[in-house]
């Protein structure tokens, strides 16, 4: 009796210190033992086991950095894309936003636009909060580059009624532009119209245009 005791209170131990769904090959380990040698055995090669896969990757996350930082720092254009691209398939799943992120400004900055849609629109379906919505606003901004502004206009109506307080400047003047080259006046009006209630630097060009589509 006290040996069971012994061994739950092991085990409650063990269980403490591993992640919850190592849990049930424990049990099983105390569970279905032969002898308390061989449950020994088997428990410390589940901890180990867990141990080697979260050094392995810990390694693996800093060794994506350190790449990443190498590829920034020396390559450009069409090679920087290529690294990245490459970078991006064997990354762990932890470096994966990073490197989206740096592939999608590449693009951007050698007028890919059409491959830059692609990376922010990736990049928003594995991130949240402030890095999503920068990556919708990328996408936005991508779309409209790539001569697809009424796609962009979809986008941003979407982040609009979302956008944090200090971003609505931000998301209401790429929507004017957007809208106004996707031939949209009324969303183009509406987004210079809350232009000129905020404080900007560009306050005489947001009421020529708002009198320029009042007129229209």
């Amino acid at each position: 009796m006290a040996d069971n005791k012994n061994a739950q209170a092991g085990l409650e131990e063990i269980e403490s210190h591993v992640p919850e769904q190592l849990h049930p090959i424990l049990e099983a380990a105390f569970k279905y033992q032969k002898q308390i040698a061989i449950g020994v055995i088997a428990i410390i090669g589940v901890a180990a086991l867990y141990a080697g896969i979260t050094a392995y990757n810990s390694k693996a996350m800093n060794t994506a950095t350190a790449k990443l930082g190498k590829v920034l720092i020396e390559t450009s254009g069409d090679e920087k894309i290529s690294q990245l691209e490459g970078l991006l398939n064997s990354a762990p799943s932890s470096t994966k936003a990073a490197v989206m992120l740096e592939l999608a400004e590449a693009c951007m900055r050698s007028a890919k636009y059409e491959q830059a849609a692609d990376y922010w629109n990736s990049l928003i379906g594995e991130s949240e909060g402030n890095l999503k919505f920068v990556a919708s606003m990328g996408k936005a901004k991508a779309l409209t580059m790539g001569g697809k502004p009424g796609e962009a206009v979809t986008v941003l109506k979407d982040l609009v009624g979302a956008a944090p307080a200090e971003y609505t400047v931000t998301v209401n003047r790429q929507l004017a532009v957007a809208a106004e080259q996707a031939g949209d006046t009324a969303t183009a009006l509406a987004a210079y119209k809350v232009l000129s209630e905020k404080s900007t630097g560009d306050k005489p060009y947001i009421d020529f245009k708002i009198a320029q589509f009042e007129v229209k």
